[in-house]
């Protein structure tokens, strides 16, 4: 039980599996949370055979409810809780936003932005116990437009100043976030199948040659880098959103 604890969400697939798979390795005990459970006990599954601790809490984390009950588990079964990964998140609807919805707004901003904030909410307390740390996964998109990713943009610019503000309010957890580049996962398939009715051509064309071409990076990639960070981002670094290979989070990162 004094093995760091760590919470992963949005852990079923993609980034979030790898993050999970990476911290893994490096001697903690986990709770991976997401919607399918189905998914969530796969990988699961393959984390107990690396030797580590693992429990598996499926959840709607855009509700409160489910948010309480993924952290009441975590202490439940570990007694402490030392870092939260936020890894929720969905690009659509990929549109003009002359052409979204109201209810396209609020499904997005649930998943990208509110979701993050109650999960957080909900762990601040185990936290503040352990001076631990809180890792949101950003984007590019949250500081560069893409047209037809305006709604995913706005959300992932929210989690950029929720961080700030947590490192604000909360100055004795570290409150990173972390831009984990363009990933081989679900959601660059959605932008290769569905985006080019809502994006311009070039653009689209861009993300379909990156794939094409291997350019995309394998989620472990960045996925090792954020589990290290879960455990080691110096305090000093809170309030600021950086590139998964920024040079001063490469200059920590062990060889």
């Amino acid at each position: 039980m004094d093995k760091p604890v760590l919470i992963i969400a949005g852990a079923s697939r993609g980034l979030g599996a790898a993050i999970a798979f990476q911290a893994a390795k490096l001697g903690v005990n986990l709770v991976i949370a997401a919607r399918s459970l189905e998914d969530l006990e796969r990988e699961a599954q393959r984390i107990r055979e690396t030797g580590a601790r693992v429990i598996a809490v499926r959840g709607d984390l855009t509700r409160m409810e489910d948010c309480e009950r993924v952290v009441m588990q975590t202490i439940h079964h570990f007694g402490r809780l030392d870092a939260l990964v936020n890894n929720m998140g969905m690009i659509e609807p990929i549109s003009p936003l002359s052409k979204v919805s109201l209810e396209d707004w609020n499904a997005n901003l649930a998943v990208n932005l509110l979701a993050p904030a109650m999960l957080t909410q909900a762990s601040l307390p185990h936290l503040r116990q352990t001076t631990g740390r809180v890792i949101n996964v950003s984007s590019g998109a949250a500081e560069k437009v893409f047209r037809g990713w305006g709604v995913y943009s706005v959300a992932k610019a929210g989690l950029n100043m929720l961080t700030r503000v947590l490192a604000e309010e909360e100055p004795t957890i570290t409150t990173i976030a972390v831009k984990p580049g363009v990933v081989n996962t679900e959601m660059q398939a959605a932008v290769r199948s569905s985006g080019k009715a809502g994006m311009p051509e070039e653009s689209h064309a861009f993300f379909v040659n990156l794939f094409e071409r291997g350019k995309l990076l394998p989620p472990e990639v960045p996925g090792r880098v954020i589990a290290y960070l879960a455990l080691n981002a110096p305090h000093q670094w809170t309030g600021e959103c950086l590139l998964w290979n920024d040079e001063k989070v490469k200059a920590i990162l062990p060889a």
